[in-house]
């Protein structure tokens, strides 16, 4: 699929990554006339839009729906023509299941962190019962007596609940789904950039459930996300055919070894070297990736030896596996627990952090045949910080038979062998967020080099944040950052 239309040697811009964010990078610019390369490291634009074949039926195997908070995506599903394929998921809820309970998620929290109607509505009492019993309900009342300046010190989101409310809450709520949206522990996350704002609520309401019943009251009404109907994997196949047409170099299988200033002519600012590919020089670079880069290339030393390796930017990963299966299970036909199961403390029977029933979730996605199911399940690392996924050395057969397992402790019934028609798996490495402790000061410095350095500019998930709704507007800032003439006309 390589594409070299142009044939030019010094490009406008270099874009170096093919994920979703390289790909609307390269479509602005491009579209703004500037000349265009996208160098993409696998075999494949899309990044963490993937589509995969199960059993015959093409699914998402990476992410599978977009926020619509900010309406960025939403407008680009407009200018592609595709507005009229934007689907809602079923209002069916989730779930949350341990070694011993499994009750619905309780409505009206933040990430997992109850809210004051927890307590106060009959309904929604009984519905936080359910999932965490007498003891969490006593650490919700518990946090309600609290002086306000509790928790005040803490950063990580495991302190502050910790210091609020409790074990419960903590395992049976809040880590359940840190795990299932981050794939990281709550200990591991901070509040203040997840949440900013909510140690000063407490403190002007009283408890941590008033103040998350507060910020609740601000968010807007209606589904959170949404997805296109057909598939996520649709939208990345619209935008290939559209580079095509605007003439972007799309380089697959090709690795960036460095990004180094060149000074050797007046238009060619940089030289991007190739593994085992030779050199690109371009005039522009946008890294939606992590690269090598030297600080000097012209042999002077002022601002360090030449061929120093100074990243533009980092990416520390997450890794996760996400494991789909086609199902013959007429049992699952009720939907019995929502659009899925976050896993909660403690579960030493279930390997899986979280499952989506995405035939339950999205009425498009439901498969022909009566009684057929799509189920995702998705395995973190084996211990905090872990480089691999736990199902990582796992064979194809071994992994079926954990996520059969797993689906079916999950959803309250049997899974047999026989019963599973098809499995797809693929590892992710998923950007550690700006939330995980210690990273927003390292995007905050990746920036700030960026910001000093004339040419360059940073996008994608690991420097905007994770979901399009960041991903977008972050991308359209930094092609304007590029191209500032452009982006005043």
């Amino acid at each position: 699929m390589n594409r070299s239309p142009l044939g030019q040697s010094t490009p406008d811009l270099v874009v170096v990554g093919g994920g979703i964010a390289g790909m609307l990078a390269a479509r602005r610019a491009a579209g703004r006339g500037a000349s265009v390369v996208i160098v993409e490291a696998g075999d494949r634009l899309g990044g963490m839009i993937c589509r995969a074949d199960l059993g015959g039926l093409p699914i998402d195997i990476g992410a599978e729906a977009f926020a619509t908070r900010g309406g960025a995506f939403a407008a680009l599903l407009h200018e592609l023509g595709m507005h009229d394929d934007i689907v809602e998921p079923r209002a069916l809820g989730s779930w949350v299941v341990t070694d011993a309970t499994a009750a619905p998620m309780p409505a009206g929290g933040m990430l997992g962190i109850p809210g004051e109607a927890a307590l106060r509505d009959v309904e929604s009492r009984a519905a936080v019962h359910a999932a965490i019993g007498d003891e969490g309900i006593a650490e919700l009342e518990r946090d309600r007596t609290l002086d306000p300046r509790v928790g005040a010190d803490a950063s990580d989101l495991e302190s502050l609940v910790l210091a609020r409310m409790g074990p419960t809450v903590l395992g049976r709520l809040v880590a359940p789904v840190t795990r299932g949206v981050y794939s990281l522990d709550p200990a591991e996350l901070d509040h203040r950039v997840l949440i900013p704002g909510l140690a000063e609520r407490v403190h002007e309401h009283g408890s941590l459930s008033a103040a998350v019943a507060a910020l609740r009251k601000s968010a807007p009404p209606g589904a959170a996300v949404r997805t296109v109907e057909g598939g996520m994997h649709r939208v990345v196949a619209r935008l290939e055919h559209e580079l095509a047409e605007l003439g972007v170099d799309v380089r697959l299988s090709t690795r960036v070894a460095s990004v180094l200033e060149d000074g050797s002519a007046l238009e060619q600012a940089w030289r991007v070297e190739l593994e085992g590919a030779g050199s690109l020089f371009a005039k522009r670079i946008l890294s939606t990736v992590a690269v090598p880069r030297s600080v000097s290339a012209r042999g002077d030393d002022s601002e360090g030896p030449s061929g120093e390796a100074v990243a533009i930017g980092g990416a520390a990963a997450v890794p996760a596996e996400v494991v789909a299966l086609l199902v013959q299970a007429p049992q699952l036909d009720a939907h019995p627990r929502g659009t899925g199961v976050l896993v909660g403390d403690p579960s030493t029977t279930i390997r899986a952090k979280a499952l989506t029933h995405v035939t339950a979730k999205w009425a498009w996605q439901e498969a022909a045949a009566d009684g057929m199911h799509v189920l995702r399940l998705s395995y973190g690392p084996h211990a905090r910080g872990g480089s691999e996924p736990l199902t990582h050395s796992l064979s194809d057969d071994e992994t079926t038979e954990l996520a059969r397992g797993d689906a079916g402790r999950l959803l309250g019934t049997t899974i047999e062998r026989e019963d599973v028609i098809a499995m797809a798996r693929h590892v992710w490495r998923i950007p550690a967020p700006a939330a995980r402790i210690g990273r927003s000061a390292e995007l905050r410095g990746a920036r700030d080099e960026a910001r000093r350095t004339a040419g360059v500019a940073l996008a994608g998930t690991w420097i905007d944040g994770t979901g399009l709704a960041s991903v977008i507007p972050g991308v359209l800032r930094a092609v304007d950052e590029l191209f500032p003439e452009d982006a005043q006309a």
